[in-house]
């Protein structure tokens, strides 16, 4: 009988005592042995270590004394994994009991797969859609995401080639082996859609899989709720400035040389100007001022790094 490869679980996580208990049992219920669980704890407060060991004796706890972000985060996890295949997992997000069996599989069917994302559907509206894949413009910088709030109705159906994952994902060791761990210059934001656009340079293929699901809370609900910053998708002081400056980060390291100074120097101006002017009139001047600090990062990062 042939033997099942270890997968390991990683999550990240800060301040979210009720999102990290749903995603831990989620997976402590799953149908595929063997799993390992590991959790990096960015310094909560109280932190995890205070009363998590006792209720999840079998789950490897790191206790962190500082917000190491998302990337940094996931290799220090990662340093600690041991499995074949690793998940990544937003903390906010619960698997399906049979999720990490059917990513194992699209492995086990498409040799060339090297990252495989699950459908990502809405905690609140679980028919809903929150993404099947998603791509960056190495021109323009937008991107393009599919199921985004789309009810499912079978339009994803079955294993599809996808250009970036994110949300939570399955990576095969081999690929770290090829282009290391993820890249700590985004903190948080980013760092997957690197990571995945790395993966496929080197002969990777990205899947999403419909046998797989997950679900994940609304991204908006902590947010002003107003049409236009939600619009921009920048819908707290914090995350304007890491949407800001990642992006910057991310057309540096990704785009050909003319596509990004075409970007950096035609199109940032218009939409940096856009941007301001929608999050004017939202009145969010706490928004502004992190946007525009992010922006300044980004910039003196493309520029001079």
């Amino acid at each position: 009988m042939k033997k099942n490869k270890l997968v390991s679980i990683v999550t990240v996580t800060m301040d979210r005592k009720e999102d990290v208990i749903e995603c831990v049992e989620s997976y402590l219920k799953n149908s595929y042995k063997p799993i390992e669980i590991i959790v990096v704890d960015n310094n909560s407060k109280p932190p995890l270590k205070t009363w998590f060991p006792k209720k999840y004796p079998k789950v490897k706890l790191i206790s962190e004394k500082k917000d190491t972000g998302a990337a940094m985060g996931r290799n220090i996890g990662l340093s600690y994994a041991k499995g074949d295949y690793v998940v990544f997992t937003d903390d906010d997000a619960y698997a399906d009991r049979d999720m990490v069996k059917n990513l194992v599989k699209v492995f086990e069917k498409k040799p060339k797969a090297g990252v495989v994302q699950p459908l990502v559907y809405d905690k609140k509206e679980k028919d809903v859609l929150q993404g099947a894949g998603h791509d960056i413009d190495l021109t323009t910088g937008r991107i393009r995401a599919w199921g985004v709030a789309e009810k499912d109705k079978g339009q994803y159906k079955g294993i599809r080639e996808i250009p970036m994952s994110g949300c939570v994902w399955m990576v095969k060791r081999e690929v770290f082996e090829k282009i290391g761990n993820y890249d700590e210059d985004y903190f948080i934001l980013y760092e997957d859609s690197d990571f995945s656009l790395r993966a496929r340079k080197v002969g990777f293929k990205v899947y999403c899989t419909s046998d797989a699901k997950t679900w994940h809370r609304s991204s908006y609900k902590k947010s002003t709720a107003h049409p236009f910053v939600t619009w921009l998708g920048i819908t707290s002081p914090e995350r304007a400035e890491r949407v800001a400056r990642n992006k910057l980060i991310y057309m540096r390291k990704h785009s050909p040389l003319f596509s990004f100074l075409f970007f950096l120097f035609i199109l940032l101006p218009l939409y940096s100007l856009a941007h301001s002017a929608l999050i004017l009139l939202a009145g969010r001047f706490d928004i502004l001022r992190n946007y525009l600090k992010g922006l300044f990062l980004g910039i003196k990062y493309a520029l001079f790094s």
